[in-house]
């Protein structure tokens, strides 16, 4: 009789233990599926300030995100004139965009897929869903977005850049101060103001 309460004493030991363990992985399982560890379900809107000017090769810009390395991973909107080759014509037209982008490598479904037609004056949010070119999602890290505005033909330009972190559990706001590309860019009303949230 002993041994027969040693054997059910054991075995209910064990189906305990197996409970637990398999409790435990559960739990984390449904961390991981909240997004607690992963990115899901979060986004970075990128809020453009924007006002409609006159002059020669003035209202375009870029919005865009790269990685650590500096490397383009999205670009989430480029006004259609640059992005159907305004910048052959008029080099000026969001220099740095066209660069990272390798601009003339680009096909017409790609350049169709981002870009748009110059838009109205008024507040205008672009937003990165934390996925690459090829819709797959980024690896955890801290990324940058940039927009770049051609303010007029040929090299008055303006950059606005921030940071976030993918790791932030809460939410973020990023705020932007214009890097111009001299200290007598015209049309500086272009691009009033760049800011960011993070959320999830």
């Amino acid at each position: 009789m002993v041994g027969k309460y040693q054997i059910t004493y054991e075995l209910t030991y064990k189906i305990k233990k197996m409970k637990t363990r398999i409790l435990s992985v559960m739990f984390f399982v449904t961390l991981f599926a909240n997004g607690v560890f992963a990115q899901t379900d979060r986004e970075l809107a990128v809020t453009v300030s924007y006002e409609r000017q006159d002059g020669r090769g003035s209202n375009q810009y870029a919005v865009w995100i790269e990685d650590a390395a500096g490397k383009l991973v999205k670009t989430l909107y480029v006004t259609r004139y640059t992005a159907q080759g305004g910048y052959v014509s008029r080099p000026g037209c969001t220099p740095r965009w066209v660069e990272k982008a390798d601009a003339k490598s680009l096909s017409q479904q790609q350049v169709d897929a981002f870009s748009g037609a110059t838009p109205k004056s008024g507040s205008h949010t672009y937003t990165w869903d934390l996925t690459d070119e090829e819709g797959k999602k980024v690896a955890p890290g801290t990324y940058t977005f940039l927009v770049q505005g051609t303010y007029f033909f040929p090299d008055h330009q303006v950059l606005f850049k921030g940071s976030v972190d993918l790791s932030t559990p809460e939410e973020v706001r990023i705020q932007t101060t214009p890097e111009f590309s001299s200290d007598e860019v015209q049309n500086k009303g272009m691009i009033k103001e760049v800011t960011a949230t993070y959320t999830r």
